[in-house]
């Protein structure tokens, strides 16, 4: 995995962990930090930026 790759894992596991998922379980949070432990602490803070602007923008602004 690439590191934009992580990010942008991170990134939608963040937004699937904010709004809940589909079946009730906790995966999203349990993948999203499993990948955190692969990726430095400033690539988890743009990836948690990146997810809020990304929900802020009503999904049009997601990614680089």
């Amino acid at each position: 995995n690439s590191r934009k790759d992580n990010i942008m894992a991170h990134m939608w596991y963040n937004i699937g962990s904010a709004n809940g998922s589909a079946n009730g379980s906790d995966c999203g949070v349990e993948n999203r930090d499993n990948i955190a432990k692969k990726m430095t602490s400033e690539d988890i803070s743009k990836a948690q930026v990146m997810a809020r602007e990304c929900m802020s923008s009503n999904y049009k602004k997601c990614g680089y």
